[in-house]
Protein backbone atom coordinates (compact mmCIF):
# COMPACT_ATOMS: atom_id res chain seq x y z
CA UNK A 1 0.00 0.00 0.00
CA UNK A 2 1.36 3.40 -0.98
CA UNK A 3 0.20 6.56 0.73
CA UNK A 4 0.86 10.00 -0.66
CA UNK A 5 0.56 13.50 0.73
CA UNK A 6 -0.50 16.57 -1.22
CA UNK A 7 1.22 19.78 -0.21
CA UNK A 8 -0.19 23.16 -1.20
CA UNK A 9 2.48 25.86 -1.19
CA UNK A 10 4.53 23.73 1.23
CA UNK A 11 1.64 22.90 3.60
CA UNK A 12 0.56 19.23 3.84
CA UNK A 13 -3.22 19.13 3.36
CA UNK A 14 -4.32 15.63 2.30
CA UNK A 15 -3.22 11.98 2.50
CA UNK A 16 -4.52 9.37 0.05
CA UNK A 17 -3.77 5.93 -1.34
CA UNK A 18 -2.53 5.26 -4.87
CA UNK A 19 -0.57 2.53 -6.65
CA UNK A 20 2.44 4.57 -7.79
CA UNK A 21 3.90 8.08 -7.62
CA UNK A 22 2.98 8.63 -11.28
CA UNK A 23 -0.63 7.59 -10.66
CA UNK A 24 -0.76 9.81 -7.55
CA UNK A 25 0.47 12.82 -9.53
CA UNK A 26 -2.09 12.17 -12.27
CA UNK A 27 -4.90 11.87 -9.69
CA UNK A 28 -3.91 15.16 -8.09
CA UNK A 29 -3.69 16.92 -11.46
CA UNK A 30 -7.06 15.70 -12.71
CA UNK A 31 -9.27 15.26 -9.65
CA UNK A 32 -7.84 16.15 -6.25
CA UNK A 33 -6.31 19.51 -7.18
CA UNK A 34 -9.52 20.96 -8.61
CA UNK A 35 -11.49 19.55 -5.65
CA UNK A 36 -9.15 21.32 -3.20
CA UNK A 37 -10.53 24.62 -4.48
CA UNK A 38 -13.95 23.62 -3.10
CA UNK A 39 -12.74 23.11 0.48
CA UNK A 40 -11.89 25.99 2.80
CA UNK A 41 -9.72 26.37 5.88
CA UNK A 42 -9.67 29.67 7.73
CA UNK A 43 -12.09 31.16 5.20
CA UNK A 44 -9.71 30.51 2.27
CA UNK A 45 -9.76 27.74 -0.34
CA UNK A 46 -7.22 25.01 0.37
CA UNK A 47 -5.83 25.64 -3.10
CA UNK A 48 -6.04 28.85 -5.09
CA UNK A 49 -5.58 27.07 -8.40
CA UNK A 50 -2.15 28.61 -8.91
CA UNK A 51 0.15 27.71 -6.01
CA UNK A 52 2.39 24.70 -6.46
CA UNK A 53 0.88 21.32 -5.65
CA UNK A 54 3.48 18.80 -4.55
CA UNK A 55 2.79 15.06 -4.33
CA UNK A 56 5.17 13.07 -2.15
CA UNK A 57 5.28 9.87 -0.14
CA UNK A 58 3.36 10.28 3.11
CA UNK A 59 5.44 10.56 6.26
CA UNK A 60 5.01 8.23 9.22
CA UNK A 61 2.70 10.58 11.15
CA UNK A 62 0.64 11.33 8.04
CA UNK A 63 0.27 7.62 7.31
CA UNK A 64 -0.82 7.02 10.92
CA UNK A 65 -3.49 9.73 10.62
CA UNK A 66 -4.76 8.12 7.40
CA UNK A 67 -4.91 4.67 9.03
CA UNK A 68 -6.69 6.08 12.08
CA UNK A 69 -9.21 7.91 9.89
CA UNK A 70 -9.91 4.77 7.87
CA UNK A 71 -10.41 2.71 11.04
CA UNK A 72 -12.81 5.33 12.44
CA UNK A 73 -14.78 5.42 9.18
CA UNK A 74 -15.09 1.64 9.19
CA UNK A 75 -16.09 1.59 12.89
CA UNK A 76 -18.83 4.07 12.02
CA UNK A 77 -20.25 1.53 9.58
CA UNK A 78 -19.02 3.37 6.50
CA UNK A 79 -17.42 0.28 4.95
CA UNK A 80 -14.88 2.63 3.39
CA UNK A 81 -12.63 1.24 0.65
CA UNK A 82 -9.02 2.17 1.41
CA UNK A 83 -8.27 2.81 -2.26
CA UNK A 84 -10.80 5.65 -2.29
CA UNK A 85 -10.18 7.02 1.19
CA UNK A 86 -8.42 10.30 1.93
CA UNK A 87 -7.75 12.22 5.13
CA UNK A 88 -7.39 15.98 5.41
CA UNK A 89 -4.43 17.10 7.50
CA UNK A 90 -5.92 20.55 8.12
CA UNK A 91 -9.10 21.58 9.91
CA UNK A 92 -11.72 22.42 7.30
CA UNK A 93 -14.31 25.16 7.70
CA UNK A 94 -17.77 23.84 8.49
CA UNK A 95 -20.65 24.53 6.12
CA UNK A 96 -23.77 26.05 7.64
CA UNK A 97 -27.35 25.15 6.66
CA UNK A 98 -27.19 27.51 3.67
CA UNK A 99 -24.10 25.76 2.29
CA UNK A 100 -21.88 28.73 3.24
CA UNK A 101 -18.56 27.90 4.81
CA UNK A 102 -17.78 29.11 8.30
CA UNK A 103 -14.70 28.60 10.40
CA UNK A 104 -14.34 25.24 12.17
Amino acid sequence: MSLFTVEVAGRPVLVFHEQSPEAAEELVATLIGPDLQEFEAGGEPLWDGQSELLVRAAGTEEASRWQQGLAEAREGGDGQDEEEFAVFLVALDEEDADGEAGEA
